[in-house]
């Protein structure tokens, strides 16, 4: 039995569109309101526990710290996860917590941990909600700015 030429180029199409499909609902448009950046850690520590303290917002370091002999933002090498432990996992859901992240992550580097680290206030998939926030901490950060980026949301195992 002969299968035509057209046919299958059809087939291939469908599942070449199928394929896409999947991978593009894996990705949400997120808006990422950043105080501001810096490669000390320790100095964004400060600010960020400071802008808690003075907007009331909470912190969610998601239990990572930064490990200096790695000279890295890390889970502890003993978390539960085995695959994340002792390394970076970047937060990625909506939420309205402050916390310290690799901003080069989240612009879809080749190198997401290059050293230049993000003090994050909120991740939203709603523009109108980054504004109202950028407004917000505006008054205790000049630095202040939205990033608009493609986050990953499938597995990361």
């Amino acid at each position: 039995m002969k299968i035509s030429l057209t046919i299958i180029t059809i087939f291939v199409s469908l599942i070449t569109i199928k394929a896409q499909e999947i991978s593009d609902e894996q990705y949400m448009d997120a808006y990422l309101v950043i105080s501001d950046t810096s490669k000390d850690y320790y100095i964004l520590k400060e600010k960020m526990f400071l802008l808690s303290k003075s907007l009331d917002f909470e912190i969610d370091t998601m239990g990572r710290e930064f490990n200096v002999n790695k000279n890295l933002i890390c889970l502890p090498d003993n978390d539960e996860d085995e695959l994340y432990a002792g390394n970076y996992f970047p937060r990625r859901y909506p939420s309205e917590t402050l916390s310290l992240e690799y901003l080069d992550y989240y612009l879809n580097e080749q190198n997401p941990l290059s050293g230049l680290i993000a003090l994050v206030v909120i991740i939203t998939d709603e523009k109108e909600n980054a504004e109202l926030k950028l407004e917000q901490i505006k008054k205790y950060s000049e630095k202040a700015f939205i990033l608009n980026t493609k986050l990953y949301m499938g597995c990361m195992h």
